[in-house]
């Protein structure tokens, strides 16, 4: 049996084929030692299916060229637009909900860069690229790459540690109840799908959280729950071999006809159903 697997960098390696990789004057894709630079937005493209939530494995970055992009990242959707930079460490849960026709991006993916604090840094930076000028250098510098990548994450580490900072000290009550919701969900949301325990752990009653997360999200409680035990069944159901019933218990379904039923609710086909359109 195998665990979950993971989406790594083999897969752009994949795509990419040798009379794409240069090094000349174009410099489209770049494969260095401790990275992979791809400018080809069909290459990008190819790495996205719409709707499949995937698990990362190494620390991604995404540049929008142009177009939109509905992303959800970690449970909560975010419309990227270009000149946006989005940054994705590794852990992260990733699923592309939407992009427009002339959606266009340029991606980096670290493959081996330890010492890097995965939830120190924050996953949205509206800002210009960094490694622009070093990439497309006539010699590209595997380390110097790197360091500027460290570089750019420990800023961005930094600017998003003051940005919530300077947040958290504005919030409403609200707010910081939504804020707290979300991580909590993380953390529970494949085994625990009842309102009273999450407002338990928040300290408040059930219909306060109910009308809070409403009023900030516009979703129910419910719904978010929802949506955090249907992404974890698609990562189980695409990324491991587990049986049907293994991956129901494993989200504490009492039997897996409850399981079936539950996930034919929420996708619209069964679980077996989804497995093998994949």
């Amino acid at each position: 049996m195998k665990g979950i697997e993971t989406i790594d960098a083999s897969d752009i390696k994949n795509c990419i084929s040798d009379d794409q990789v240069s090094r000349n004057q174009d410099y489209r894709n770049v494969v260095g030692q401790h990275f992979i630079l791809v400018r080809q937005s069909e290459i990008v493209k190819k790495q996205i299916i719409i709707g499949q939530p995937m698990r990362l494995a190494e620390w991604r970055l995404l540049h929008i060229l142009a177009g939109t992009a509905s992303y959800r990242i970690n449970l909560v959707d975010h419309l990227l637009q270009g000149n946006e930079v989005l940054v994705l460490p590794s852990d992260t849960i990733v699923e592309v909900l939407s992009l427009s026709k002339d959606f266009a991006a340029e991606a980096l993916t670290v493959i081996d860069f330890p010492g890097v604090d995965s939830n120190g840094t924050g996953r949205l930076l509206p800002k210009e690229i960094l490694l622009y000028e070093q990439m497309t250098r006539a010699k590209v510098c595997d380390t110097a790459v790197s360091l500027l990548f460290l570089a750019m994450v420990a800023d961005a580490a930094s600017l998003n540690k003051t940005m919530h900072d300077g947040n958290n000290s504005r919030q409403s009550r609200g707010e910081e109840i939504m804020a707290r919701f979300i991580p909590l969900l993380q953390q529970y949301g494949t085994t625990q799908r009842n309102i009273p325990f999450y407002a338990e752990q928040l300290h408040i009653t059930p219909n306060h959280l109910s009308d809070v997360v409403r009023q900030q999200s516009g979703l129910s409680v419910m719904d978010w729950i929802h949506r955090t035990t249907t992404t974890e069944a698609k990562l189980l159901l695409k990324h491991t071999d587990l049986m049907i019933y293994e991956i129901s218990q494993r989200l504490n379904f009492p039997e897996p006809t409850a399981f079936n039923r539950y996930f034919k609710k929420q996708t619209g086909v069964t679980p077996l159903a989804y497995r093998n359109s994949l």
